[in-house]
């Protein structure tokens, strides 16, 4: 095959100009080529270099405010990935509340606190229940919530749909028998709702709103329930519709308004976003105020792995790390909670969320295991990331390093690759004893499925996160 050198000397005089520009073209082309091999090998070092910075270097990188606005964080904490944005409301970054107490002298003890206040406990149907290896209503100790939410039912064509789980619902119920003093709830939405249209379609008019309030009516006269629970997540936050936020406000109004009409006590209690970015975009606090019972705050999911944010971060912090900058010294239960006091929900309507379940990551190195990490994905623990405690128990037996977070005031562990942010009895003491000294209304625990409802952990103990919020709260 001939170069093009030889094949410019072969060709006639009047031909030159063309080979000119072949030759050039050809070399061009060459050009390109190296040119992007270079390009290549460039982005495959900074890439290499991305994943060797430092702790500190790397959340630095990440708290650029612009990375923030653009890119899709935060998995969990925003739902589906949606866009965290920054904060500048300032906040106590040592760990202290700076709100006034309501009643700063008043004295709690470890066992009783002032009557009324809530555990408030979800129990989740997963559709494939069984008495061996998902937990069963009649495994369900009564005795250690004031009230009991089971979900998650659908909206469907405006109406309440318990998505063929009557049975399960019947038999939650039956629990009452036992604790008469119990309350049985029903929640609408919550991950039934995500991939559905469901509530914004209903709540776009009052005739749709009216026909769902008939349905849950209906639904709580029929089989003797307490009330309803919305978990809607979240309204105008996919950006579809700006006045969700305000027919939110009348859903909860009307419902309010219908259950108040019914002669019965029923209950209307809203389970809530936490982030800031969410809390601004998705609700007006002192109407919400107005209409609710409590609310139940998702104080949780506050870090999960994503692709956007590669590092280890802790599930449910009480407190902010003195590493976390900008919008991620938001993320954290003292802070969500303190945001929705001074937003306009009083106290006595606060119910605080403690997840039974951790997350867990997969680091990059083994050898670099703090909190802030560099991660590589989820971890090979639990469900898509998703840990029930029986299972963090096993990971710390079988070796696992658990390290308590002082600042945090929540644990992780790790072992190898393996990291996992959860709660334990430790953390959760810490938790309740911060509820009492806010006098909040009480702890959520979600879930009661991920907490050691078998006694797998020590043999003795069913239920140990949940029986712990018990000891310091029960009445």
């Amino acid at each position: 095959m001939c170069t093009p050198y030889d094949l410019y000397k072969d060709f006639p005089e009047k031909n030159t100009k063309k080979v000119n520009n072949h030759v050039i073209t050809l070399w061009w082309l060459r050009l390109s080529i190296i040119l992007c091999i270079c390009l290549f090998i460039v982005a495959c070092t900074l890439s290499v270099l991305t994943t060797s910075l430092t702790n500190t270097q790397y959340r630095e990188l990440i708290v650029d405010k612009k990375i923030i606005e653009n890119a899709k964080i935060i998995t969990w904490t925003c739902r589906l990935g949606l866009c965290s944005k920054s904060t500048k409301k300032s906040q106590n970054t040592n760990g202290k509340s700076n709100i006034s107490m309501a009643n700063s002298s008043k004295q709690f003890n470890n066992t009783h606190v002032s009557s009324g206040k809530y555990i408030v406990c979800y129990y989740t149907i997963s559709g494939k229940l069984n008495t061996s290896q998902e937990l069963n209503p009649s495994h369900i100790d009564p005795h250690i919530c004031t009230h009991i939410i089971v979900g998650f039912a659908e909206v469907v064509n405006c109406t309440l749909f318990l998505n063929n789980y009557l049975n399960i619902y019947l038999n939650v119920l039956n629990l009452k028998k036992q604790a008469p003093q119990l309350k049985i709830m029903i929640s609408a939405g919550g991950i039934s709702e995500l991939p559905n249209t469901g509530f914004p379609e209903m709540v776009k008019t009052h005739k749709n709103r009216k026909i769902f309030i008939r349905s849950v009516l209906n639904i709580i006269n029929k089989y003797n329930f307490d009330g309803l629970d919305i978990d809607w997540e979240f309204p105008t936050y996919s950006d579809s519709i700006k006045r969700e936020k305000i027919f939110f406000v009348q859903l909860l109004q009307e419902t309010k308004h219908a259950f108040d009409k019914s002669g019965k006590k029923l209950i209307l209690s809203a389970a809530v976003a936490a982030p800031v970015s969410i809390v601004d975009t998705s609700y007006n606090i002192p109407n919400i105020a107005d209409h609710v019972d409590f609310i139940n705050l998702m104080t949780y999911d506050f870090n999960f792995y994503h692709s956007y944010l590669p590092i280890t971060g802790h599930n449910a912090p009480l407190y902010n790390s003195s590493k976390d900058l900008d919008v991620f010294a938001t993320l954290n239960v003292n802070y969500s909670a303190l945001y929705w006091l001074e937003g306009g929900m009083t106290r006595d309507k606060i119910v605080i969320g403690i997840p039974t379940y951790g997350h867990s990551f997969r680091l990059v190195n083994s050898d670099n295991h703090g909190v802030h990490a560099p991660a590589k994905g989820i971890g090979h623990k639990g469900d898509q990331g998703f840990v029930n405690y029986p299972t963090t128990c096993e990971f710390i037996r079988n070796g696992g390093n658990r390290v308590f977070d002082n600042e945090t005031k929540t644990p992780y562990v790790y072992k190898s690759n393996e990291w996992i942010s959860f709660d334990d009895t430790t953390s959760i003491k810490k938790k309740i004893e911060w509820i009492k000294d806010n006098d909040f209304k009480g702890a959520m625990i979600f879930s009661m499925n991920t907490d050691d409802w078998n006694a797998s952990c020590d043999g003795r103990t069913t239920f140990p996160l949940i029986k712990t919020v018990k000891n310091m709260l029960g009445n």
